[in-house]
């Protein structure tokens, strides 16, 4: 839990001049390829996102905390670059690509077992994340896709965020 507050007190000290701060909602995920996983997956974040020049390109981070696939609590940060394709009814179709880091403790402790190894740091592992977002107003609508491992093919996970 003093990872969690660190890492949101650390956004919230990031430059005020960010043009948009929004909160994250993470919804659930679907695994494919396995049924082993927790696919109910709430989770919180706060972000800030700013326009690169004048084009539709956007920087982006966002930090919180979500109940991972393992069934813990797990802090995440990433950041990455999104951008407009087109416009489609009221709102924007985008596209981005985000890495970071989410903390897997029982990941890292199975794969320990295993006698195999994942790329850690004190069980923060490194992630990367696709999205695909309709934003319309201050709402955007998210579906990530993450790599994943032997057993799993991937995974896709909602989201939506409310900006401020």
């Amino acid at each position: 839990m003093f990872r969690a507050t660190l890492i949101a007190l650390t956004l919230a000290a990031l430059p005020a001049q960010a043009d948009e701060r929004y909160i994250g909602v993470f919804v659930g995920s679907q695994h494919i390829g396995s049924d082993a996983y927790n696919d109910f997956n709430p989770g919180l974040t706060y972000g800030l996102r700013r326009e690169i020049g004048q084009g539709p390109a956007e920087w982006h981070v966002e930090g919180g905390v979500f109940y991972n696939s393992y069934e813990e609590v797990s802090p995440i940060l990433v950041t990455g670059l999104s951008t407009g394709v087109g416009e489609i009814g009221p709102g924007e179709l985008r596209f981005g690509i985000s890495a970071g880091t989410a903390y897997y403790g029982d990941l890292v402790d199975i794969y320990e077992a295993r006698g195999d190894t994942i790329p850690n740091v004190g069980g923060f592992v490194p992630i990367g994340i696709l999205t695909g977002a309709y934003r319309v107003g201050r709402t955007e609508y998210r579906l990530n896709v993450l790599p994943y491992g032997e057993d799993v093919h991937g995974v896709v996970n909602f989201q939506f965020a409310v900006s401020f």
